[in-house]
């Protein structure tokens, strides 16, 4: 097992390097300025089209889209992910994550735009991403067969080790639950939710995602209210600490910002693939009403809950720095330094200040909530890369029979990952989650002029006072199925 941690830190160490940094800010900042900062002047309409009406027997409604996306990205990056970020950056890394999230949803939006204008029926549903996207949008479709290849793996067997360790870390802090013990009990009942497919998964996905984040931002009001007095300086120190680590906190410029930038990006998914499926899965009239929705998804885990998360840290003081930095919001922090733990329990100390003892149970019963929404999307990923896998009408057993290896298999790593060290958890789902941003940026880039077009289509509808179609006999690439969106945009017009 440590060879295989040095292999994988190894790996992690070259693939979140600088030029990770820049592909992914570059990206980001590139699209914003060609589509105008769409994400800072459509707030209205992005929020907007989260509740779009529309469901069918191929799709689901918008928001149950919106809801299984959030699933995934409201969750371990949201709490411990942050954490991580302030222990091995400094309290500077919130505000790069924060930057990086506002650029992050223009890479978002682009790579589920793409999903959903690229997208196929199998089965009687819409399936779409990454490696959709690269056959029929560039005509890679050996790339795409290695990329859904790469994809399926990271999703389904590496990506849910961090989730999967934060739940039962959790539950271990408040409780003192075994770890192997709550493994078990996610593998049950992630077993019992995947095998309904994506309607049941949509389905609880919208039942939990907007209760889990209400009582989280709640809870982090209260934070901001009884330590109002300490706003003004946490704010500073945290712009101080991100352009210049000084003594107290120690580290590195290139420190701060690369773990603000790794967490951001961990936490939203932007630029991963990992929206575009579901972002696919969505009945709508305009493949850039889901990018718009996905956008305003990521403002909302990466803007605001990681602020939330930060912020009752930062205001607890109850966080260390691996440079030394040792808090002084809980007198447990002296003896976490000394071990060297991070995470989860940070926020469990900061919400302990305004709750008391019950307050570990209630990070812990949050943070199973949030991971195991990631958990169930992860799934529907890893189907949706095995569907392009093996697809067409000869190939319809051989879709069940995998879909069926998936459901299976899944829930026996995620109870082996639930009895993992943590830091070999979290390097796990680091290595899966970068290197699929790797080979999923490259067709997100190359598709970009399309995006553009598609985006200026959209807003002069909008201009227009229209309700946006996507009319595939005006605006259309090779590869997109024009029988399909000929029906869609029928479909609508009657409706209409």
């Amino acid at each position: 097992m440590d060879a295989l941690a040095k292999v994988v830190a190894t790996l992690n160490g070259f693939i979140w390097g600088p030029a990770m940094l820049v592909m992914i800010v570059g990206s980001g900042l590139y699209l914003t300025f060609r589509m105008g900062g769409f994400q800072f002047k459509n707030q209205k309409d992005m929020w907007g089209r989260i509740f779009e009406k529309g469901t069918s027997d191929a799709g689901i409604s918008a928001f149950a889209s919106f809801a299984t996306t959030m699933a995934m990205r409201v969750g371990t990056g949201n709490v411990a992910g942050v954490a991580v970020a302030i222990y091995f950056g400094g309290p500077g890394a919130l505000l790069w994550m924060i930057l990086a999230g506002m650029t992050n949803s223009a890479v978002c939006f682009a790579e589920c735009s793409l999903g959903v204008l690229y997208k196929v029926k199998i089965d009687g549903e819409y399936r779409g991403g990454g490696p959709y996207c690269a056959e029929r949008g560039l005509g890679w479709k050996k790339y795409g067969m290695f990329m859904a290849t790469i994809f399926m793996i990271g999703v389904a067997a590496l990506m849910p080790a961090a989730a999967t360790y934060t739940i039962c870390d959790g539950f271990q802090n408040a409780l003192g639950i075994d770890l192997w013990k709550s493994a078990l009990a996610i593998a049950i009942i992630m077993a019992i939710v995947i095998i309904g497919g994506v309607k049941r998964i949509s389905k609880i996905a919208s039942y939990i995602v907007p209760f889990m984040v209400i009582v989280y931002l709640i809870a982090t009001v209260v934070i901001l209210i009884v330590n109002i007095g300490r706003v003004p300086a946490v704010i500073a120190q945290v712009f101080a600490n991100a352009f210049s680590p000084g003594a107290l906190f120690g580290g590195t410029l290139g420190v701060v910002i690369q773990q603000g930038v790794k967490r951001g990006t961990f936490s939203s998914a932007s630029g991963m693939g990992e929206s575009s499926p579901t972002a696919a899965a969505a009945e709508t009239s305009h493949p850039v009403k889901q990018g718009m929705a996905n956008a305003a998804g990521v403002w909302l885990d990466t803007v605001i809950v990681c602020t939330a998360s930060g912020l009752m840290m930062l205001l607890t003081d109850t966080f260390n720095t691996a440079q030394g930095y040792i808090g002084s919001g809980a007198a447990e922090l002296t003896q976490l330094a000394a071990e060297g733990t991070n995470g989860v329990i940070f926020v469990q100390l900061a919400m302990t200040t305004i709750m008391g003892k019950i307050a570990p149970t209630f990070i812990a019963i949050m943070l199973a909530l949030f991971s195991f929404t990631c958990l169930i999307s992860y799934y529907y990923e890893a189907e949706t890369a095995a569907m392009y896998l093996f697809q067409g009408d000869d190939k319809q057993n051989a879709r069940k029979v995998v879909t069926w290896i998936i459901r299976l298999a899944m829930p026996i790593l995620i109870f082996i990952w639930g009895n993992a060290e943590s830091k070999m958890a979290w390097d796990l789902s680091d290595l899966a989650l970068g290197s699929i941003t790797w080979i999923n940026m490259l067709i997100v880039m190359m598709l970009s002029p399309k995006v553009i077009a598609l985006y200026k289509d959209y807003d002069n509808q909008m201009k227009q006072g229209l309700n946006p179609i996507y009319d595939v006999d005006k605006l259309s690439w090779n590869g997109v199925d024009k029988e399909m969106w000929r029906e869609i945009r029928d479909n609508y017009k009657k409706t209409k």
